[in-house]
């Protein structure tokens, strides 16, 4: 049998592995094992073939390795798999030349009561539970502080081929789907839908590689890489991640996207405002963004017509459209308070938390509607549903 001295290793392996009762004594004989028995089979068939490899771990980046054989082959070994079937699932896996990959980024400010599939390929994942997680989202060494019950966003993808034998250089290319700029619009698809579903700030300033546990032709644990930003959230609060899954569904659905996404990226930055001053600026230009959005020319009635719109988008009776009517516009105008002179009115009596909720509530009122409303249909009482969407 051309495969016969790599099945008496693995089965000399399985019969050590037979004979461990503790996890204490599990984990020792691991650490030494995983070597000896990885040395060993990558001077064997059918694993010397796939000593050395180019590993593609997406988006065209990729690191020339060393077979990791033996982690692979007691992984199996648990799994209860026999010699001759660790050697079907590593055919399998040369001949299917695809990897799996999750980009793993921490959801600061946000702990969502349970795990949620936001997509096919998308999950809201709850306080991690895998140590690999755990330490990823915990470590001293992170350049910001994660507080226990954050939140990680996982986006799944795959690397078509997964690597490339017998070399420690690139060679050829590798197909990955979805790819980095997909799943970077997704992340902010999820980080405005978790802003529509909470009361604080959002952010996802960085992500982490966790490759396929099953995989043996994978690469790059814990790579990281990160993005542009300010302050982030220090405070997690806990969150309906079915409310998190209504406005994912909704804003993928919502036509207009671009001018609502901006509109909501205003609302997180007023989250995370340091001063008053500021937080009114942006909750003011939030507003204006979506109840402004049929590109009216400015005019000194916008405070009026911002006002009356999210009254009749909101209000269900004459009171509460006036009460309505009367904050949006209060929130108008310490906004322009703020433009125009830097500071807020000592006299000013506006309810910044108040008026944060209020444009949340005409944010997710517009996206049930699926787009934006025809505005003076709505003013005057009609149904604007019934209208013709609007162009971006």
């Amino acid at each position: 049998m051309a495969d016969s001295d790599a099945i008496a290793l693995l089965e000399a392996a399985a019969a050590e592995y037979a004979d461990l009762h503790r996890a204490k004594h599990y984990m020792l004989w691991r650490d030494e094992r995983r070597r000896s028995l990885g040395d060993a089979l990558m001077r064997v068939a059918p694993f010397n073939a796939y000593a050395k490899t180019w590993i593609w771990i997406g988006d065209g980046a990729g690191a020339g390795a060393q077979g990791r054989f033996g982690d692979w082959a007691i992984d199996r070994l648990v799994e209860r798999l026999a010699p001759p079937q660790i050697l079907d699932a590593f055919a399998a896996e040369v001949s299917n030349n695809s990897a799996g990959y999750d980009e793993v980024s921490p959801v600061l400010g946000v702990q969502v009561d349970a795990t949620f599939d936001l997509d096919e390929r998308i999950s809201l994942v709850a306080e991690p539970t895998d140590k690999i997680e755990a330490l990823f989202l915990y470590s001293p060494l992170q350049p910001f502080h994660f507080a226990p019950g954050t939140s990680l966003l996982k986006q799944r993808y795959t690397v078509s081929p997964a690597f490339v034998q017998g070399g420690l250089e690139a060679a050829g290319d590798s197909h990955t789907s979805p790819d980095m700029t997909a799943r970077e619009a997704a992340r902010d698809h999820v980080r405005l839908a978790c802003l529509l579903a909470t009361t604080g700030a959002v952010e996802l300033p960085l992500s982490a590689l966790a490759p396929d546990p099953q995989g043996l032709f994978v690469s790059g644990q814990g790579n990281q890489s990160g993005r542009p930003h300010g302050i982030v959230p220090l405070v997690v609060f806990p969150v309906d991640g079915a409310k998190v899954k209504w406005a994912y569904d909704l804003l993928k659905a919502f036509k207009g996207g671009e001018s609502m996404a901006r509109a909501i990226d205003r609302l997180g930055r007023a989250r995370l405002a340091t001063s008053p001053v500021d937080r009114a600026l942006d909750l003011g230009m939030a507003a204006e963004i979506v109840l402004m959005h049929d590109h009216s020319p400015a005019n000194t009635e916008i405070a009026h017509k911002i006002g009356s719109r999210a009254a009749w988008l909101l209000g269900s009776e004459p009171e509460s459209r006036a009460a309505i009517f009367a904050e949006m516009k209060g929130l108008y105008q310490a906004r322009s308070q703020a433009v125009h002179s830097g500071v807020l009115s000592s006299k000013s009596k506006v309810d910044l938390d108040a008026a944060d909720r209020l444009v949340t509530a005409a944010f997710n009122a517009i996206l049930e509607r699926g787009r934006f409303p025809d505005w003076s249909s709505l003013v005057m009482g009609g149904d604007a549903l019934q209208q013709e969407p609007e162009a971006e």
